[in-house]
């Protein structure tokens, strides 16, 4: 997705990854609180046109939308059931694990100690929660959001990858 984004903008895939998983800075939640507070009194200017975490965000619905629009698709994080809403043909999975499971998963993927682990961890986590916040007003973890919450500890991910499977086609089935 990424690479598509980047064509898309005309910009570089690097660029469009670097905005995957980006806390927005204080000026930006700043604004953004005020804003939600006080409509009536802080209209921010609109965002121009190459504004390139509008651009990033809106490219990656549209690419969201249209691979849903061909069927039999996989969408991974992005808030896909979000950018979606509410379809009959879609399974909307939350995977999850302890957070021991997910600093090893993370030091072995990434080669990294204990501590970097952990905090790029955090560091995501609260990202996810803050774009699922303020990009779609939804609390990312809440498993009211999805039809399936699924550890990944329990079933490892190939296991997992089988438990949605089974999700689907019982959905598929039942429809």
């Amino acid at each position: 997705m990424p690479t598509l984004v980047a064509a898309r903008l005309g910009t570089s895939t690097d660029i469009v990854q670097s905005l995957e998983n980006r806390q927005p800075g204080f000026g930006e939640r700043l604004l953004a609180g005020l804003t939600a507070a006080m409509p009536e009194v802080v209209q921010p200017a609109p965002l121009p046109a190459d504004d390139i975490v509008a651009g990033y965000r809106r490219e990656v619905e549209r690419l969201i939308h249209e691979a849903a629009a061909g069927g039999h698709v996989i969408v991974v994080g992005r808030l896909g059931g979000a950018i979606l809403g509410a379809r009959p043909d879609l399974v909307r999975v939350f995977l999850t694990a302890p957070i021991a499971w997910r600093i090893a998963y993370v030091r072995a993927s990434l080669d990294v100690d204990e501590m970097k682990a952990r905090s790029e961890v955090a560091r995501i986590d609260e990202a996810r929660r803050m774009f699922a916040r303020e990009a779609y007003r939804v609390v990312w973890e809440d498993a009211r959001n999805y039809d399936l919450t699924l550890d990944v500890a329990r079933y490892g991910v190939s296991g997992s990858a089988e438990v949605i499977g089974a999700a689907v086609r019982s959905a598929e089935a039942s429809r």
